[in-house]
């Protein structure tokens, strides 16, 4: 649901607040892998319901309630208790808040989008588009930028199962570099929902809620 910024933003607050990683470059590279199945050999939406341990009997991207989010989160839930037999490391940390990232994302914003788009008119693929563009200002103007991408180029790919591969993940690393560094994208249509700025303030709002249920859980 979200851009690649958008998520490291997300993984760096998580991390500043309560501390869950250590491997730093591992975690930021967890916090973009789930996304990564894009890069598979015939990709289809169901990769990408599977990479994000999304149970929805709907296609990738269609949840359209809340009671849907709830259902996705505590499907989810489960995943975030460690225990000393099976400890998570720092890139399954990161794959598990890139997807309470997107939980929250699709709560907040992509359900609430998809009704507005329907009564101003607009394409719902404009959703992505604004998101690309916010993404991009982000990378422009943030001052960790430079010191969360060198980390980044340091992880190593890692797989999680059949549903994330190591080799995808360091392929879309640098794509998302690339979408980042490469210029800015407008927003296609002259009405516009989400502003940088209400990113943002998704992040800050979005990654104090994370913070608190994985404290609670984990």
């Amino acid at each position: 649901m979200s851009y690649a910024m958008t998520h490291l933003a997300l993984a760096k607050e998580i991390n500043d607040s309560i501390g869950i990683a250590t491997d730093l470059p591992q975690f930021f590279m967890g916090a973009i892998a789930p996304d990564s199945v894009h890069f598979r050999e015939n990709y289809h939406g169901d990769m990408k319901k599977n990479s994000h341990y999304c149970p929805s009997p709907k296609p990738w991207g269609k949840i359209s309630s809340e009671e849907e989010c709830d259902e996705w989160l505590n499907f989810v839930l489960p995943k975030l208790k460690t225990s000393e037999d099976q400890p998570h490391n720092d890139f399954y940390w990161g794959c598990l808040v890139h997807i309470l990232s997107d939980i929250w994302n699709t709560r907040e914003h992509f359900i609430h989008y998809s009704e507005w788009c329907a009564r101003e008119n607009v394409p719902k693929d404009a959703y992505y588009n604004e998101q690309k563009h916010n993404d991009i200002e982000m990378f422009n103007t943030v001052a960790w930028r430079d010191d969360v991408w060198m980390l980044l180029f340091k992880a190593r790919g890692e797989s999680v199962g059949s549903i994330i591969k190591a080799s995808e993940v360091e392929k879309f690393r640098v794509y998302a570099f690339n979408l980042c560094n490469d210029g800015a994208v407008e927003p296609s249509y002259s009405k516009v929902y989400l502003t940088l700025n209400d990113n943002i303030r998704f992040i800050k709002s979005a990654a104090k809620e994370i913070s608190a249920l994985i404290t609670s859980v984990k």
